[in-house]
């Protein structure tokens, strides 16, 4: 997992339709440095991180970041698993640096959706070990740098940090914050899929994503976490990036696991790529959604280069999703490819170095 044949990297791992993502890149002092990204459920980090880690602090490297993108439970999960993974010893010496976004308040720990609890355990450790971040992260802070690697913050907004906040104390007297389930559209087929309007994700919680994007030498990628399509279109925007002048990237990993409701007409119009990176499972909240993969295949400005369509699980659902559709990959010039559970997962890299280090 610990790859040292690029100078960057980046490891989706399959933990069920979550997110869990490692950075891996050659830094300007030589030395390799490590990122991660969320970790998904918690029963999933003995087969995911736990091992990462491991790996990582017997080579004699530590983690540089651990970036906690939201509180929803297939995001900061697995972090409890490394709080009380009593094999790994010295934790403040392991990571770094947390990104993540706290309520200051104690508060009782919760058994919905979000996990209120989770953050918790994370925020207590994490101040008994002099590693709490108090600055909140949004749109606000500055870049991100380390030895080479940038990541620009593109969410949330400080408006909607400051309602996740609020949602957190709110759990402290209702115990849970209710989320609606979706309904599965693979059935469809494309056409029926085809120009439909866009209606945005409202979810405070994902809202409150902290979502990036990565540079390193000449590679860009975009990490969107279950961010809103319109917080990242407002910050590109800020960044001189619009529909004229759109954002190369490497890949775009599809916010909310491909949601249909955080990927939107114009987001596609300024970000130029033809590889994406789908995070669900077409299980979990039956994400994603087929009608997301329809409106990235069928806009008008996509060039006439195949499409690539990366998922960081392998199951039937998602093998399905275009066996009602006659020929859908010839016609729409796009293919899909499938990770797999281990270190077989889905790694793309960059910058293939010609020399052993």
């Amino acid at each position: 997992m610990t790859q040292k044949t690029h100078r960057i990297s980046f490891h989706f791992f399959d933990i069920g339709g979550g997110d869990a993502i490692f950075i891996r890149f050659l830094g300007t002092d030589s030395q390799w440095h490590n990122i991660l990204i969320d970790g998904g459920y918690g029963k999933e980090y003995k087969n995911s991180f736990a091992p990462l880690i491991k790996e990582i602090l017997s080579s004699g490297e530590q983690i540089e970041n651990w970036i906690i993108s939201h509180i929803d439970r297939d995001h900061i999960g697995a972090v409890k698993g490394f709080v009380v993974d009593k094999k790994i010893e010295n934790k403040q010496d392991a990571v770094k640096n947390f990104l993540f976004n706290h309520s200051p308040e104690m508060i009782k720990e919760s058994n919905g959706k979000i996990s209120v609890g989770d953050g918790i355990l994370l925020r207590d450790f994490l101040t008994a070990n002099n590693l709490l971040t108090t600055v909140p992260i949004n749109t606000e802070t500055l870049p991100i740098e380390c030895f080479g690697f940038k990541m620009t913050i593109l969410s949330p907004t400080p408006e909607k940090e400051a309602a996740a906040t609020e949602l957190w104390k709110e759990e402290e007297s209702n115990g849970k914050i209710g989320r609606k389930e979706n309904q599965s559209d693979h059935k469809k087929i494309i056409e029926e899929l085809t120009g439909n309007e866009f209606k945005p994700d409202t979810d405070p919680v994902n809202g409150s994503s902290i979502a990036v994007l990565a540079e390193f030498d000449k590679v860009k990628v975009l990490l969107l976490a279950d961010s809103h399509p319109s917080d990242i279109i407002d910050s590109l925007d800020a960044l001189g990036y619009n529909k004229d002048r759109p954002l190369p990237v490497k890949f775009m990993q599809l916010s909310h696991h491909g949601s249909k409701a955080n990927t939107c007409p114009k987001l596609l119009e300024i970000v130029q790529t033809n590889c994406y990176v789908i995070t669900g499972n077409g299980i979990h909240n039956r994400h994603p959604d087929k009608e997301t993969i329809v409106r990235i295949i069928t806009n008008e400005r996509r060039n006439s280069e195949i499409i690539k369509i990366h998922f960081a699980c392998d199951t039937q659902e998602l093998r399905n999703i275009f066996e009602v559709d006659d020929d859908a990959f010839e016609r729409y010039t796009f293919e899909c490819d499938y990770s797999q559970i281990g270190p077989d997962s889905l790694e793309l890299s960059y910058l293939p170095l010609t020399h052993k280090i």
